[in-house]
């Protein structure tokens, strides 16, 4: 029944039942005892991520199960990649269907880890390591003073509380959370990073008895390592445009396994928002980085064959950097994802449709992106905003490239779809089509890799600056969260959410006389308030 286990059997809360195993007899065409007697069937953890099922002192990796299925009330089967298959009688019906569940919740958890490229693991996990890196995020006053008021603002929430907080990285949201008055702090941070949590905890007095670091990632902890589930869930999972390194999944898995009924989660809505722009120096700046490859002679070598490769995979590149609201041509459209009810499952595929109204004569050259993240306490709820017009942060704004823009008339309606995919790097393909509504133009980008921006922010190309940030600053030169409510008053009016106040709106810059019109066509630098072709035929 495959391999010896080399581990001591290490009981999953609820597993342990008895059962005969079976095999299938080709030859008879019906299941036979092996002849074992009854014996506990139990799962085994050998290292960090490698689960078995154990009968008695045999083992199956779940990285050997295809399958599991029940065959009547009390007989399970599991269908193994290599060995055919193993069938489970067990004369309690209720342990039966108590062992399958967690059998299925064990395996989706394994294969949700096990499903990203080790080398994009291991490589995620290095760079979160680092104390630069870390100290990067935590010099990020928005977001660390943001975290801050949410979590000691609402004592409410973690008085005399059990607290997991996932992916601990330093550990400062576990000693808030301890700031706060929780009893006890469970610091998950699978990274090399938890030495530093440990160090940290122990020269810190009131920290010391608090805070337990478990140095794992979630998916291969049970709820009997922790004595238990948790009142609250703490996490700062968030990457660029929300979703990217997929960290939120590994959240909603310690939801899953690990959180009360009616437990909190700091956060628990994160929101994407997206809206047109436009902006000419950025597309000229992609489109011609194809330069070099143009060159005729390289040594000898005509290197023209690679332009048209050079231009799709620039294209291809995420733009990372501070936006200026000037270039917004729309408001912005958001989508909401509740922590506290969406699956795993539902965010393989996230699909944004949108229908944008423009607000004056442009080249739209493609969609903006940022989130904001809520903390709704009992005490009260405290928002944490990437957009624009907020206070700059280490996520910037983010920005998806057309290569062929669209020439938009005021008043005109652009509607499309932004749709992410899931890859085995941690991270999403996204893919844009958008066409301006009643005509058959449209423009499209096929796929933008979301691991693979480019950070303009360290490039002299952008000299804008967030309010609230100085001219050429690092993030952490802006103001705390508590200076975020009049920027986020001018966001939400914009979004039209419940905070009053309306922020002005400037018009974007005029196309300069040099770029590529839509669709190729040469368009001259027309002033705002100028009506705009597209090169094929003029539209209403």
């Amino acid at each position: 029944m495959a391999v010896q286990a080399e581990a001591p059997n290490v009981a999953m809360e609820g597993c342990d039942v008895f059962m005969v195993p079976y095999r299938f007899d080709a030859k008879e065409l019906r299941w036979t005892p092996t002849g074992e007697a009854a014996a506990a069937v139990k799962m085994s953890r050998e290292a960090a991520k490698s689960w078995r099922i154990v009968v008695g002192n045999q083992g199956v990796p779940l990285s050997e199960i295809r399958s599991a299925s029940t065959l009547g009330p009390n007989f399970l089967v599991l269908d193994l990649i290599k060995h055919g298959q193993i069938g489970l009688r067990c004369d309690d019906e209720s342990g039966l269907k108590q062992f399958a569940t967690e059998l299925s919740k064990r395996r989706a958890d394994y294969e949700r880890f096990e499903q990203y490229e080790q080398s994009s693991v291991q490589s995620y996990f290095q760079y979160y390591a680092k104390l630069s890196n870390q100290q990067n995020m935590l010099q990020d006053s928005v977001r660390t003073s943001t975290y801050q008021r949410a979590i000691v603002e609402n004592p409410d929430d973690f008085q005399g509380k059990v607290v997991m907080d996932l992916g601990a990285g330093s550990g400062i949201l576990s000693f808030f959370s301890v700031q706060a008055g929780a009893e006890k702090v469970h610091a998950v941070e699978a990274s090399s990073m938890a030495e530093v949590v440990r160090l940290l905890s122990n020269a810190n007095p009131f920290l010391t008895k608090k805070v337990e670091v478990i140095s794992r990632p979630v998916e291969t902890i049970t709820t009997s390592e922790l004595d238990g589930q948790v009142d609250v869930l703490v996490s700062e999972p968030i990457g660029t445009f929300l979703f990217n390194e997929r960290m939120i999944e590994s959240y909603l898995c310690a939801r899953d396994r690990f959180l009360k009924p009616g437990g909190k989660m700091f956060p628990n809505v994160g929101t994407i928002c997206i809206a047109p722009f436009s902006d000419s120096l950025l597309h000229w700046e992609q489109q011609n980085k194809n330069g070099f490859w143009k060159n005729t002679n390289f040594y000898g070598i005509d290197l023209t064959a690679a332009v048209q490769r050079c231009t799709r995979e620039h294209f291809r590149q995420p733009v990372v950097d501070y936006i200026n609201p000037d270039c917004l041509v729309s408001k912005c459209i958001e989508k909401r994802f509740d922590f506290k009810t969406i699956t795993i499952e539902s965010l393989h595929t996230i699909e944004i449709p949108f229908d944008f109204e423009i607000s004056q004569p442009c080249l739209v050259h493609g969609i903006a992106g940022w989130f904001d993240a809520f903390f709704e306490g009992t005490n009260q709820t405290v928002v944490l905003s990437t957009a624009p017009t907020c206070p700059g942060t280490h996520w910037y704004q983010i920005r998806f490239l057309l290569e062929v823009p669209l020439a938009v008339n005021a008043g005109q309606h652009v509607e499309g779809t932004l749709k992410m995919e899931a890859n085995n790097l941690q991270s999403y393909y996204i893919s844009i089509f958008m066409r301006i509504q009643g005509t058959n133009i449209s423009s499209s980008a096929p796929c933008i890799d979301l691991k693979d921006p480019e950070y303009r922010f360290y490039t002299s190309a952008n000299s804008y600056c967030p309010p609230g940030t100085g001219q050429n600053a690092a993030p952490q030169a802006a103001p705390p969260a508590q200076s975020q409510l009049q920027y986020q008053q001018a966001h939400f009016a914009q979004t039209q959410n419940v905070l009053p106040g309306q922020a002005a709106f400037t018009p974007a810059q005029p196309a300069p006389a040099w770029e590529a019109g839509a669709h190729g066509a040469p368009v001259p630098g027309a002033p705002m308030g100028q009506p705009m072709t597209n090169g094929f035929a003029p539209h209403a």
